[in-house]
């Protein structure tokens, strides 16, 4: 699945409020939501194959008040996107155009590690998400139903 993603609904509302009650608080949300993108991103590092550990390296957890999330590759690794995704090169490939090339890689739907991890981790995200919100609140000291 290309694109996958966990969303949580009203967040940036949730946000809002939290920081209507308490202006310090936003901040510990993305506190809250970073050790749920540092777990996705650890499962991440450790499905990438190693030949230098440039590609490993690269996937990093992001989090902000908004969501969080997990980059990869970057100039330490501008290639991460074939590895995860395939493609092919070699003697005969033209740039551009895909296909061509002696060394064919599949290209699966999804890739090989981003977004199988995501996936697989669906519901350890949607948890850790929702308690995120949830400590934020009760740090706002807002009701919490």
């Amino acid at each position: 699945m290309i694109g996958a993603k966990v969303q949580v609904r009203n967040l940036r509302e949730i946000t809002a409020a939290i920081k209507e009650a308490n202006d310090g608080v936003p901040g510990r949300l993305r506190e809250y939501l970073l050790p749920v993108a540092q777990e996705v991103s650890r499962t991440v590092t450790s499905r990438v194959p190693r030949r230098s550990g440039h590609a490993a390296a690269t996937v990093t957890a992001r989090a902000t008040q908004r969501g969080a999330g997990v980059s990869v590759g970057g100039s330490g690794a501008p290639y991460f996107p074939w590895l995860d995704f395939g493609g092919s090169t070699g003697r005969g490939h033209i740039p551009g155009k895909a296909g061509s090339g002696s060394v064919k890689r599949a290209m699966p739907l999804g890739g090989r590690y981003v977004y199988p991890t995501i996936e697989d981790k669906r519901d350890r995200i949607e948890q850790g998400a929702m308690d995120a919100v949830l400590k934020a609140a009760l740090d706002a000291r807002l009701e919490v139903r």
